[in-house]
């Protein structure tokens, strides 16, 4: 299911179609605490692959509950960060489903960055003695380095460690164009848009109109709109949450699409539409 259309919507006032896209957003939330979160949070005996699945949708909870409390046009570049972050959680969930050896690869890469930043720190140690730096980083490469050193090569063979940048050993506009689709499409479109609000940089912020940060914000929460319903839909099929809940899809979409009705009337017709 798609986010509203803001093609659709372009008669509204910038102010109220960014409103009306953090409602959807708290509309979405309040869905999945009813309907998904419970199933994620009550696992039995998780595998390896509901490890990964739950790290990537708490992840995305987090993320978007932070989004709940960032209502000023001066929260913009958190906006922004958190609208990226949520997309790259998104296609790295449906990546489990195109890549090989991915649970085996993306439980390794936690140690393969954890083992990088060790090295680091403890390098840097090294090479500024009077440093007030924690003997742990030292440690736990000095412990764990040839066991995670093996492992990666096993499972990136011929990789560099300095090369290896993701699980997938793939930059996010490949990742993208791997799996294809809606998330390709905002990955391409909007991206480089939000990362202007990450990296260092005054791109995206001068000389630009305090009316255009809200437009910025209403342009990242209809991102995270489409990334968290792409993340529910995966953890709705990974799970069959279907199957004890027929109506769940056409819950979500109506947690999507009820914010934009403009009366009680409207709202119970769409109710009824969906639900029946």
């Amino acid at each position: 299911m798609d986010a509203p259309n803001t093609d659709e919507n372009l008669t509204f006032d910038p102010v109220e179609i960014t409103e009306r896209f953090f409602t959807v957003i708290k509309s979405l939330n309040e869905f999945d605490k009813l309907e998904v979160r419970g199933v994620v949070n009550t696992l039995v005996m998780p595998k390896d692959r509901d490890v990964c699945i739950k790290g990537c949708y708490l992840r995305a909870y987090a993320n978007v509950e932070s989004i709940l409390v960032l209502k000023r046009t001066s929260d913009v570049q958190a906006i922004a960060m958190i609208a990226r972050t949520l997309l790259e959680l998104a296609v790295d969930l449906k990546l489990m489903n195109t890549e090989t050896d991915s649970v085996k690869k993306m439980l390794a890469f936690v140690d393969v960055e954890k083992l990088r930043s060790a090295r680091r720190i403890s390098q840097f140690k090294k090479d500024h003695p009077s440093a007030i730096v924690d003997e742990a980083y030292e440690k736990f490469a000095d412990s764990e380095g040839t066991r995670i050193d093996a492992e990666r090569a096993l499972l990136w063979p011929g990789v560099k460690n300095s090369d290896l940048k993701h699980w997938a050993h793939l930059n996010m506009a490949q990742r993208a164009k791997r799996i294809n689709g809606e998330l390709e499409e905002l990955y391409a479109v909007y991206y480089s848009q939000l990362s202007l609000y990450v990296h260092s940089g005054m791109t995206g912020v001068v000389n630009l109109q305090k009316e255009t940060f809200r437009a910025i914000a209403g342009v990242a929460f209809n991102i995270i709109i489409k990334s968290y319903i792409a993340i529910m839909a995966f953890v709705i099929e990974e799970y069959k949450i279907s199957k004890a809940n027929e109506k769940i899809r056409e819950k979500m979409d109506l947690a999507r699409t009820l914010p934009f009705t403009s009366s009680q009337q409207e709202a119970d017709a769409l109710t009824r539409a969906l639900l029946g």
